[in-house]
């Protein structure tokens, strides 16, 4: 993902990795071959920052998105993994539409979390 900072300046958001672990610390070794893969299309990158964090999933690897069973007025938008800045926006217009109770674009029955009983 690339932007543009008030400055003019192209900032580039560089995601790849994932590492299954209960630490939440970026592995910096892992970053560096990230980088260095990157530079032979951005040659002048250079890294501002670097964090790990955990990325929600479920036990299928969809989304879960809708009422939930035991409580029907709590709903979920989560379990996107490490597809939430591509996918995300999709999730939330289709909770959107739920929440509202308009008629969807897609069959919402695949994201239900009630799936999982």
């Amino acid at each position: 993902m690339a932007i543009t900072n008030s400055e003019g300046r192209r900032l580039y958001r560089l995601s790849g990795f994932v590492d299954f672990t209960t630490g939440n610390k970026a592995n910096h070794e892992r970053v560096d071959a990230l980088v260095d893969a990157a530079r032979a299309d951005l040659p002048d990158l250079e890294i501002i920052d670097s964090i790990a964090c955990h990325r929600p999933l479920s036990a299928d690897d969809r989304a879960l998105i809708g009422p939930t069973k035991s409580y029907p007025t709590l709903f979920l938008c989560t379990g996107f993994g490490s597809r939430g800045l591509s996918i995300g926006l999709g999730g939330g217009k289709l909770l959107a539409i739920e929440l509202l109770g308009l008629k969807h674009d897609i069959d919402p029955s695949p994201y239900l979390p009630i799936r999982f009983n």
